[in-house]
């Protein structure tokens, strides 16, 4: 394809993408599906257009879009209602990633016979994608500790899935590993992701703070935004880049509250200040004050970023639709395989995380179906190709990871979808029909 080419199927995508929200906003269809569809009828018939062609820039894109998508996640997440729900969060992510662990290794054992490959399936795809996770609950009607459940857990797993496929990589090419070991990597990751995270971010509001017309550069966030991703994920720091971003855009998110801690006020005190403006002789102060910043996101800033967010996200679905290989049916219906298998064990996930508690059976729905597959597993699927210890095709190994991402978005999507018009209330409904 030459410039002129490009530059059109650009544009075309982008209008689709603007066309696909419209009408997910007004039907529920959900938009994610659309675009996959898109890059599959992309990748199907314009056989001059090969997805491999776009190379490491495509890679590099995917990363961003995961980085962005994340960072304005966590840029929405109130802290306090965070801290409120971390606990349940962590039972969720930690049973479902177990389960999900077990179910796809034993699938995959029986359709392949090796205990060690069908383990690394079991852990690439265990995950949930934050790419798709946020895009959806935010265009549905969720409770928002539900939604920060979700997009905690997406966050949450993606490390998880990480360090379980490089654990098994290496019991596969040395034949040992130390659990301690493992848990150790895991516990410092986090912590360490964590408190680099925070810590730009609360470095990085300050100076906002001091210096407030640099709010007006968005894209300074986003250079900075992404020099934390690689700091943490580099050499020196060798941590989890997703949770830093996720500690990022926390912090930036909740900055209102943490400027008024600094200032020693609260919200109600904000309140109070406005109800009673000061005498004629504070006049001075009190103006002053007015310009100090009060919250590092503005409106502005937002809408700023969802745009962008829109734009990656178009993206990155269209071209993960364009890497499927639909002629393999083979790998596909193994995927297919996969996928179904995940969502069965779901609900008895959701059952004993949530046993002990009230949910509304809506957001018990949305709990049960939103474990979309995504990027992170298909970068691990490169990494385990370029490992070189596979036992099967490359190509086919590839395909049948893509294939269970693609379908479980696509499972996703619809039962989304039927959760909005009423028509499919979770498989706990179905068992429990008097509530």
């Amino acid at each position: 394809m030459d410039i002129l080419s490009y530059l059109a199927l650009i544009a075309g995508i982008i209008f689709i993408g603007f066309l696909s929200e419209i009408i997910f906003k007004k039907f529920s269809f959900p938009d994610v599906l659309l675009l996959s569809f898109v890059g599959i009828g992309l990748g199907t018939f314009l056989t001059n257009t090969d997805p491999k062609s776009f190379g490491s820039g495509a890679e590099i894109f995917s990363t961003f879009a995961l980085i962005f998508i994340l960072f304005q996640g966590a840029s929405n997440i109130n802290f306090k209602t965070l801290v409120k729900n971390l606990p349940s969060t962590l039972k969720l992510t930690v049973l479902s990633f177990v389960f999900t662990v077990i179910t796809i290794t034993g699938i995959s054992y029986y359709f392949l016979g090796d205990v060690l490959l069908s383990l690394l399936i079991g852990m690439i795809l265990s995950g949930t994608s934050s790419a798709v996770v946020i895009p959806l609950i935010s265009n549905v009607e969720i409770k928002n500790k539900y939604g920060l459940v979700l997009t905690l857990e997406s966050a949450i797993s993606d490390v998880l899935c990480i360090l379980g496929t490089l654990t098994v990589l290496e019991i596969m090419q040395t034949g040992t590993a130390v659990a301690s070991s493992i848990f150790q990597s895991i516990l410092s990751s986090f912590a360490m992701a964590l408190l680099v995270g925070a810590v730009f971010g609360v470095g990085w509001i300050l100076l906002f703070r001091k210096y407030d017309y640099l709010n007006n550069f968005y894209m300074l966030t986003i250079a900075f935004l992404l020099g934390v991703y690689v700091f943490v994920e580099g050499p020196f720091i060798s941590a989890s880049g997703p949770i830093a971003v996720l500690a990022f855009g926390l912090v930036l998110g909740n900055s209102k509250s943490i400027f008024a801690i600094i200032d020693g006020k609260s919200d109600d005190d904000s309140k109070v200040k406005k109800s009673k403006p000061k005498v004629s002789n504070k006049k001075v102060e009190h103006t002053t004050e007015e310009h100090i910043l009060k919250n590092a996101l503005t409106s502005d800033a937002r809408n700023f970023y969802y745009e962008v967010s829109f734009f990656v996200k178009t993206f990155f679905f269209v071209y993960l639709g364009m890497l499927i290989n639909l002629s393999d049916i083979r790998s596909f219906k193994f995927g297919l395989i996969l996928a179904v298998g995940a969502f069965l064990i779901r609900p008895v996930v959701v059952w004993l995380s949530f046993r002990h508690k009230e949910i509304d059976v809506r957001e018990r729905a949305f709990l049960e179906v939103l474990i979309p597959k995504g990027l992170a597993a298909a970068i691990l699927s490169g990494v385990v190709v370029q490992a070189g210890i596979l036992t099967i095709n490359s190509s086919e190994f590839i395909n049948i990871i893509l294939s269970a991402v693609l379908i479980s978005i696509v499972f996703s999507s619809i039962f989304v979808f039927l959760i909005e018009k009423n028509k499919f209330m979770g498989v706990y409904r179905i068992f429990n029909r008097n509530k």
